[in-house]
C-alpha cells in the first residue's frame, strides 16, 4: 500500500509539473528568428521531457542534465520559459547528492532562468530583469535547502536505526555471553561432581565380591552414565565455544532469577564432599554487607574452584577456601591439592571457567588470579565489596 501511495504521489508531482509549464506557456510557440512550430509540438515534447522526472531517485544527475536542457528551450522559443521540472529535479539532486555537487546543479540552474527572464523582461529595462533574475533565485535557493534539510533529515534517520540495530545486535550477543558463563557455572559443577561418583561407585562395585551377574549389570549402567556425563560436558563445551564466537564485553543484566550468594556456599561445600572432595572452609575478619553482584561472583568463584579440584584433583583431593574480610573488600582464595589417585573420569580438560570468572570480576571491579601453587592450584579472588566496576549494576 505504502508503495502504491508513493507511485501515485510521484505522478501527481510530475502532473503538477507538466501543467505549471504549460499554463506559463500559454500556447505561444513562435521562434526565435521568426516561423512558428505547431501547437501540438512544445505539449508532447513537455511530456516526454518532465516524464523523466518519474526516474528522479534512481537517476538524479541524468534527470537533472535532462531538465537542464529543457530549461534553455526559451533560446529558441522567446514565448516559453519552462521551469517546474528543473526545480522538481534539483530538489532531488539536493536530497541525493554531496553539499558541493548539488551546490553546482544549484549554481547551473541560474543559467536558463536567466535565459528565460531575459525573454520575459525584453525592452523593459535592467532593473526588472535584475528583479526576476533574483525572485528566481530566491525561489531556486529555497528549493535546494529544502532538499538539503530532506537529505540531512534521512542521514539522520539512518544513522539512528544503525545504532539501534548495533545496541540489538549488542544486546543479543551480550544475552548470549551470559548465558555462557550461567551454563558453565551452574552445569559444570553439579555434572563433574556426578561424573566423578560414578566413576567411584563403580570402581568399588568392581572391587566388591558378590553376585557376579547382578554386579555386572550395574557396573554397565553406571558406566553408561559416567559416559553420558561425560558426553555432555564435551557437549556443554563445544556449545559455549559456539555461544563466546565473536561476542563482544558482556551485559551484566540479569534475568529476574535469584541468584546463589555468599550464604549459599556451605551447602556447596556438602555437596562437594559428597563427591569425594576433603573441602576445609575458613573465614578471617568480620563479614560485612556485599553488593549482589559482588556475592555472585564470590560464590562462582568458589564453585569454580571446587569444579576445577573434581576435574583435575580426582577422588580424595583436598580443596581449602578461605575467605578474607577486609575493610571494603573481600579476598577469596581456593587452594587444591590432587587426591592419590588424581583424575580418572575422561572430562574434558579446560573450558571457559576462568575466563567467565575473569569477566565476573572485572565487571564488578575486582580481579582474579590463578596458577600452580605448591603441589596443587590456587584460584584467588580480589573483589569490591560495593561492586564498584563500570558494569556491576
Amino acid at each position: 500500500m505504502t508503495t502504491r501511495r508513493r507511485a501515485v504521489g510521484e505522478i501527481v508531482v510530475v502532473g503538477l509539473a507538466i501543467g505549471a509549464d504549460l499554463y506559463v506557456h500559454g500556447g505561444d510557440s513562435r521562434l526565435r528568428g521568426g516561423g512558428e512550430l505547431p501547437p501540438w509540438v512544445v505539449p508532447v515534447v513537455e511530456v516526454v521531457v518532465l516524464a523523466t522526472l518519474l526516474l528522479r531517485w534512481r537517476y538524479p544527475y541524468r534527470v537533472v542534465a535532462v531538465q537542464w536542457c529543457w530549461a534553455l528551450a526559451g533560446l529558441v522559443l522567446p514565448g516559453f520559459a519552462p521551469f517546474a521540472g528543473l526545480l522538481v529535479a534539483l530538489h532531488a539532486v539536493a536530497c541525493r547528492a554531496s553539499a558541493r555537487y548539488s551546490l553546482a546543479v544549484l549554481a547551473a540552474g541560474l543559467v536558463p532562468l536567466a535565459v528565460s527572464n531575459a525573454n520575459a523582461a525584453g525592452g523593459v529595462g535592467t532593473r526588472f530583469f535584475a528583479a526576476l533574475c533574483l525572485a528566481w533565485a530566491v525561489v531556486l535557493a529555497a528549493v535546494w535547502a529544502v532538499g538539503r534539510c530532506t537529505h540531512l533529515a534521512e542521514r539522520r534517520t539512518r544513522l539512528l536505526e544503525e545504532l539501534r540495530e548495533r545496541d540489538a545486535a549488542d544486546a543479543v550477543r551480550a544475552e548470549r555471553l551470559r548465558l555462557a558463563r550461567e551454563l558453565h557455572d551452574i552445569v559444570a559443577h553439579t555434572v563433574s561432581a556426578m561424573v566423578l561418583q560414578t566413576a567411584g561407585a563403580r570402581a568399588r562395585l568392581t572391587a566388591d565380591p558378590g553376585d557376579a551377574p547382578a554386579r555386572a549389570e550395574v557396573v554397565a549402567a553406571l558406566a553408561a552414565v559416567e559416559a553420558s556425563g561425560v558426553t555432555a560436558m564435551t557437549e556443554m563445551h563445544r556449545m559455549l565455544g559456539l555461544l563466546r564466537a565473536h561476542v563482544p564485553d558482556p551485559d551484566p543484566a540479569g534475568d529476574g532469577v535469584v541468584a546463589p550468594r555468599l550464604a549459599d556456599v556451605p551447602h556447596l561445600l556438602e555437596t562437594s564432599r559428597a563427591s569425594g572432595l576433603d573441602v576445609e572452609h575458613v573465614v578471617d575478619g568480620t563479614p560485612g554487607r556485599a553488593d549482589p553482584s559482588v556475592e555472585l561472583t564470590a560464590f562462582r568463584v568458589v564453585q569454580e574452584g571446587l569444579a576445577n579440584a573434581i576435574k583435575h584433583g580426582g577422588a580424595g583431593a583436598l580443596v581449602r577456601v578461605h575467605e578474607l574480610w577486609e575493610p571494603g573488600r573481600l579476598r577469596i582464595t581456593v587452594r587444591s591439592t590432587p587426591g592419590i589417585t588424581g583424575p580418572d573420569h575422561g572430562l574434558p580438560v579446560g573450558g571457559h571457567g576462568l575466563r567467565g570468572l575473569a569477566e565476573r570480576a572485572a565487571l564488578v571491579g575486582g580481579h582474579i588470579e590463578s596458577g600452580p601453587g605448591g603441589d596443587g592450584f590456587v584460584l584467588r579472588a580480589e573483589l569490591p565489596l560495593d561492586g564498584s566496576g563500570a558494569g556491576a549494576r
